[in-house]
């Protein structure tokens, strides 16, 4: 407890009272967030991964979701295209190789990487944000992450 109520103190919710709230909580757990290096390959033979299952990463930016959205489309995809299943599905794993690097991208903080770099530079606050970074570097951090991802607009509508 003495370790979380520094943190509460950062946060002001209307009609909230987060120190009550969380002091009234009888017991809670601290658990790390961890993912796994990318796999070698997600099929074998007529049995495939998909989602976590096949690249679980940080819970950053919908990112589990998102991949696992996408994952699936593209699995589709190559089932309908392929009229023998292993060969679908080595073709969906062969589609699907920048998850790993999804994965590398967001242990160095994701799309929400912007908010990280902000704070480096800022560590005492800011009045206006473009004194502290210009809005184009941060667009282009994400945007570099959404094309990475397939999250980018044109990707998306595709």
């Amino acid at each position: 407890m003495e370790d979380l109520l520094p943190y509460l103190e950062l946060f002001s919710l209307p009609h909230v009272d987060l120190k009550g709230l969380v002091g009234a909580t009888p017991e809670f757990y601290e658990l790390p967030m961890c993912d796994r290096d990318p796999l070698p390959f997600w099929s074998d033979e007529r049995v495939t991964l998909l989602g976590d299952a096949a690249h679980p990463m940080y819970p950053v930016g919908s990112n589990g979701a998102g991949q696992a959205v996408l994952d699936a489309a593209g699995l589709v995809g190559h089932l309908r295209q392929h009229r023998d299943p292993v060969t679908a599905l080595r073709a969906y794993q062969d589609d699907r190789p920048a998850t790993a690097e999804i994965v590398r991208m967001n242990r160095a903080g994701g799309p929400e990487r912007v908010i990280d770099e902000v704070e480096r530079r800022a560590p005492d606050g800011f009045d206006r944000i473009d004194d502290v970074v210009k809005i184009n570097e941060l667009k282009s951090i994400v945007k570099g992450y959404a094309k990475v991802s397939r999250f980018a607009l044109e990707q998306v509508n595709r």
